[in-house]
């Protein structure tokens, strides 16, 4: 059974979505005894499309990740230890090489740099454009989410965990951007961002790392990539555009002059929070209904350790980090509307 510190610990959860979040949250849940329920609607999701990256730094102002201190060490432990357990691979630790798109981005970054995770080694003699230079970035990669969440799922099947589970004593909504057109998480507060992601060929652009320009180039092997992403904060359909895809060609063509190939266009929408943080915990007037959701393009990065504090809050009622907690950001997503509508 779950080790719970008290009687109004719950002791079986049905979790609503398996992407990364709910996928993550199954997982971290059974493993701690919890009798765990997971259904898929099938609907599409942002995990299937997402290239799958994390770093501790982030941004055209290059700033070290909201708690990237908390959160990245159990990436490194997590995934890896979840290899071990499924059997699969999908976890690549890559360093990324940062290019500054001006000089002032430079000089912003020479005053204020993340001395724990940049080195300043110069760069190697590459096919690329770089007139400002650049960083090399320590401590993050990526995960091949799709592999991930398939390994999980039949796991979950093994397990007799999968499928629909009414009379539990929590829900957790993990479904992503649909929670914004939920009755009950519509008011949590939502910017959902469409995004457009190209896998291309690049003959002779070299991999071993992550290249992150205006856009970012993730190596898949034999000379192929990852480019991406476009954010499209209007559009909340996942279906790629032209423009987007011009979107992309464009911030690749500055960023090489080698020849490329596209061999696909895929695009989806990220759960994004207004307050640009995830967001956990019961609903303010439904306690048995939880959410667990609004990672944008963080879930790889935060869902680790989103899964390990909502745990130490069932078990030992430790505190979720504020900035997450769910009845406090619906509160102020209702003091937004009031004062709007006045």
């Amino acid at each position: 059974m779950s080790d719970c510190a008290s009687a109004s610990c719950p002791r079986s959860l049905s979790i609503r979505g398996h992407g990364l979040a709910g996928a993550l949250l199954a997982e971290t849940a059974s493993a701690a005894g919890f009798q765990v329920k997971v259904h898929d609607a099938g609907l599409p999701a942002a995990s299937r499309v997402a290239a799958g990256l994390f770093t501790p730094v982030t941004g055209q102002r290059l700033r070290l990740s909201w708690r990237a201190e908390d959160a990245l060490p159990l990436c490194h432990r997590v995934y890896p230890a979840l290899e071990q357990t499924l059997g699969v691979s999908f976890y690549t630790r890559l360093p990324t090489l940062r290019i500054f798109s001006t000089a002032a981005q430079r000089e912003e970054w020479a005053e204020k740099p993340c001395a724990d995770c940049v080195q300043t080694r110069p760069l190697p003699p590459l096919p690329i454009h770089a007139p400002h230079g650049g960083v090399w970035i320590e401590g993050g990669g990526w995960v091949n989410v799709p592999v991930l969440l398939d390994a999980l799922r039949a796991r979950r099947v093994a397990r007799g965990e999968w499928g629909e589970h009414a009379d539990t004593d929590l829900r957790i909504d993990c479904t992503g951007h649909h929670a914004a057109r939920h009755p009950l998480w519509r008011e949590t507060g939502w910017r959902n961002a469409r995004g457009d992601v190209l896998t291309v060929e690049i003959p002779g652009l070299p991999g071993g790392r992550i290249y992150s320009f205006d856009k970012f180039l993730m190596p898949l092997g034999n000379g192929q990539f990852r480019l991406g992403a476009t954010y499209d904060w209007e559009e909340t359909e996942p279906v790629p555009t032209a423009r987007g895809r011009q979107t992309l060609e464009s911030a690749l063509r500055a960023f090489t002059d080698l020849p490329y190939r596209i061999l696909d266009h895929q695009a989806g929408v990220r759960p994004v929070a207004v307050a640009r943080v995830p967001v956990a915990g019961p609903h303010p007037d439904h306690p048995r209904e939880w959410i667990l959701n609004g990672y944008g393009s963080k879930g790889v990065l935060y869902a680790p350790w989103m899964c390990q504090n909502i745990l130490q809050y069932w078990q030992h009622k430790a505190p979720l980090p504020k900035e997450t907690w769910a009845p406090r950001r619906i509160q102020r997503q209702r003091d937004r509307n009031s004062t709007n509508a006045l």
